[in-house]
Formats: structure tokens, C-alpha cells, sequence
């Protein structure tokens, strides 16, 4: 009877080859894959597969080689993977388990929650608490994190309803209160929530990409844009404490033009109007870029009538900035 696998030296050459073209491809991180260390279970099998099948078209593997669950068993007993056990969370893109891919990594090898985000969703955005952790706006750790996936405004969606983050703060809806307010709970790890949302692409011009090793680059909002954040969406960044400690770290760090630039693209009020209401209220110095672009919001826009609204969203404010007609926490 013949048997179908190869034979002990042919399937060892065949091993040798296929793992020195795979570690290969995750010796440094792409465009695709901003990290080659950490990778989801969905994206690293798609890996495997895709390499098994590019690797018999060339020969170099014969049909009987391991296929993915066989090539991931394989990796694992030989040590150059280690899975990283988490709990499903409550949405479609929920998983299970990710891996390191990394010669000489343990067991007990680590990982930031911000690579986490990246291999979750290689085309997301570190963003909100997560984004203010890693830019060391707060001293506070996030009891939970973000990947943000941006997204086209369509022309039928007026500018107005591009940003529900920050209009005006109204009495939840029953399909509302239904969701969870911080977006879709991917996973959890180490005791941490991870969430995924969406933003549309015109409300977040500051995203930079940050190379942390030849194998880790994070897609994640950059100072400018993570302190506008916190007063568009201030749940997803923290809450009011975790928001003034920011701005207070934040805004001497941040670049006033680049600011003013963000402000002027995202072209909301409202947000013009609770960041002339914040640094109002923090007394801070406001720079020249953004005192300009206040004061043309505050010469276009008849604030005395424009709606009030409170400064963070779902926190009713007691005390009435006349200037920005901006209800403050007293």
C-alpha cells in the first residue's frame, strides 16, 4: 500500500522551506499587515493558506504537505507560534485567539493592547482612550480600547449627521439603549474590552502611522486629533477627569496649526463651539491658529441662537458659557 505523505526527509525539506518563506514575510511589517508579530486567528490561517497554495504552484511543496490546521499544529509544537487566548465578544468580527509569531517568544511573552488593536483590524485606528494611553495624554489605564475603521461620508448623508458623537445630546432610543454605547465589543483580553467602531473618513484627517520595530507600525490618531476626539465622542475617551487631564498634557504638546487645520477640515460648530467652551473653561492660553479659527466661527455663526448644548455629550453642564452658549461642569 503506498502511503500519500511524503517520506521523513522530503516533508522536512519541504518544512525548512516553507518556514524560511514565512518568516520572510513577517520579518517586517506592510501596508496590509502594519504588525507581522501579532496576528488574528482569521488573518494568520488566511497566511498559511495562501503561502501553502503559492508554494505548491512553484513546487516547492508537494499536494501532501500539512494543510492550515496542520501547518498551524506544526509551527505551534515547534515553538514559532503562541496562541494568546481570548474571549469572544458579542459582535460578527468577535475572536478567539490570537498568536505571536515570533522565534524565541514564550509563553509568557506580551503584548500592548495597541498591537492587539492593529492585528484585529490591520486597517483600523488606535483611537479615543486608547489613542490618549499611547500618545501619554493620561495617566489613567483604559479599561477599555478602540479600533477605529473609517469609512466614505455618502453624498445622501448631510455634513451635519456625519458626526452623531456630537450633536445634541438627546434621551437615548430604545434600539440605542439596546446597543452598547461604546461600539462593537470585539473581545476581551487580560481582563480588558476591546471594541470596534466606525467614523466617517472626513471627521478624522490626523491619523499617522507610528513604527514602534521594523515589525510593529500602528495606524493611530495623532495628538491634534485625539484631543478633538475626546469632544466628539468623551465616553469612548474616557469621561470628563480622563478629558481635562488630557488637554491639560495635551495642548502645550499638540501643533496649533495642525489643530486649527483639523478644525477647519472637520467644519462642525459644534465642535468649534465645546473647544472654545473647554479652553475657556481650563483658562488655558488659547494659541493663535485656534484663537483665529474661534473667532471666525464666533463672527459666522449667531451663537446666542444656536442650540445649547452641553460640553460632553450625556453630561449636563451647570454653568452657561455665554461666549459659545456651552452649558460647563461647574
Amino acid at each position: 500500500m503506498s502511503d500519500m505523505s511524503p517520506n521523513p526527509p522530503i516533508l522536512e525539506r519541504q518544512k525548512n522551506a516553507f518556514q524560511s518563506e514565512l518568516l520572510r514575510r513577517v520579518s517586517a511589517a506592510s501596508e496590509d499587515f502594519p504588525t507581522v508579530r501579532c496576528w488574528s486567528s482569521n488573518k494568520l490561517r488566511s497566511l498559511l493558506g495562501g503561502l501553502r497554495s503559492s508554494l505548491l504552484d512553484q513546487r516547492v511543496i508537494t499536494s501532501s504537505f500539512p494543510r492550515t490546521d496542520g501547518i498551524l499544529a506544526w509551527l505551534s509544537d515547534a515553538g514559532l507560534v503562541h496562541p494568546l487566548r481570548v474571549e469572544p465578544g458579542a459582535s460578527a468580527k468577535a475572536e478567539d485567539t490570537f498568536y505571536l509569531v515570533e522565534v524565541g517568544s514564550g509563553h509568557q511573552s506580551t503584548v500592548s493592547p495597541f498591537e492587539l488593536l492593529q492585528a484585529f483590524q490591520p486597517q483600523g485606528i488606535v483611537s479615543f482612550f486608547s489613542a490618549l494611553a499611547f500618545h501619554s495624554l493620561t495617566t489613567q489605564t483604559p479599561p477599555f480600547h478602540h479600533s477605529v475603521a473609517l469609512t466614505p461620508r455618502p453624498p445622501s448623508v448631510p455634513r451635519e449627521r456625519a458626526a452623531p458623537e456630537i450633536e445634541i445630546a438627546s434621551i437615548p432610543s430604545a434600539s440605542a439603549a439596546r446597543r452598547d454605547s461604546l461600539g462593537s465589543h470585539a473581545f476581551t483580553y487580560a481582563g480588558t474590552r476591546y471594541f470596534s467602531t466606525k467614523r466617517f473618513r472626513d471627521l478624522v484627517p490626523g491619523v499617522q502611522m507610528q513604527i514602534l520595530d521594523p515589525r510593529i507600525h500602528l495606524r493611530v490618531t495623532d495628538i491634534e486629533q485625539t484631543l478633538l476626539d475626546t469632544l466628539m465622542n468623551p465616553e469612548a475617551s474616557g469621561g470628563q477627569s480622563v478629558i481635562f487631564e488630557a488637554w491639560e498634557h495635551g495642548l502645550g504638546r499638540a501643533r496649533p496649526e495642525r489643530m486649527a487645520s483639523y478644525v477647519e477640515t472637520i467644519a462642525l460648530p459644534v465642535l468649534t463651539r465645546r473647544l472654545g467652551a473647554l479652553l475657556n473653561l481650563t483658562g488655558a492660553t488659547t494659541p493663535a491658529p485656534l484663537r483665529a479659527v474661534l473667532d471666525q466661527t464666533r463672527h459666522l455663526l449667531a451663537v446666542d441662537s444656536a442650540p445649547q448644548v452641553p460640553l460632553f455629550r450625556g453630561q449636563p453642564g451647570t454653568r452657561l458659557d455665554a461666549e459659545w452658549n456651552v452649558l460647563t461642569p461647574a
